[in-house]
């Protein structure tokens, strides 16, 4: 077993080892008499239930409610999971590839979406990076490409790889 499992399973261990009432919230209602001013505040959760967890944030550092993110995904939003391994086809539903990658800029943003392209079962194959921009929803759901599966052959294989890892032979970037 890895360290990082053991880790998991003593930490799931001992979250289920934790008395239920541990992760109970209690509230106190005002009374009737009691002006509202001069209500007791809302009991809160404890802190942290292991040494390692970090403090909560102090209110002042909270989002605004518009800066959050909502709580259910909108039409037009998609999953990385579900964009990753999907099939992409030109204007006329011919296959051109597969999205093999996400590149995210600094700020989180997905800037390219690199391409498999040509091969058989993997191997063979060719990556290229097209901007987001230019990856739409087609028919039936597909990711629809302005171009053609030759004209992606002809472009640059995109490394993988950034500038500073590509001969140190580290496999954390892949």
């Amino acid at each position: 077993m890895t360290p990082k499992n053991s880790l998991t399973t003593a930490l799931l261990i001992a979250a289920l080892a934790l008395p239920v009432g541990a992760f109970a919230q209690t509230t106190t209602a005002p009374s009737p008499s009691t002006p509202p001013a001069a209500a007791a505040p809302r009991a809160t959760a404890p802190a942290a239930t292991a040494p390692h967890a970090a403090a909560p944030a102090p209110a002042s550092h909270t989002l605004p409610a518009a800066a959050q993110a909502s709580r259910h995904m909108r039409d037009d939003q998609i999953r990385a999971s579900k964009l990753i391994g999907a099939a992409v086809y030109d204007p006329a539903d011919q296959k051109i590839g597969t999205v093999d990658e996400l590149v995210l800029n600094p700020d989180g943003k997905v800037a390219d979406v690199v391409l498999g392209v040509g091969g058989f079962l993997g191997a063979g194959e060719k990556h290229v990076a097209v901007p987001m921009a230019e990856l739409k929803r087609g028919k039936n759901d597909h990711f629809v490409l302005a171009a053609t599966k030759d004209s992606l052959k002809q472009m640059a294989n995109f490394e993988l790889k950034t500038a500073s890892t590509a001969g140190s032979g580290s496999s954390a970037h892949k």
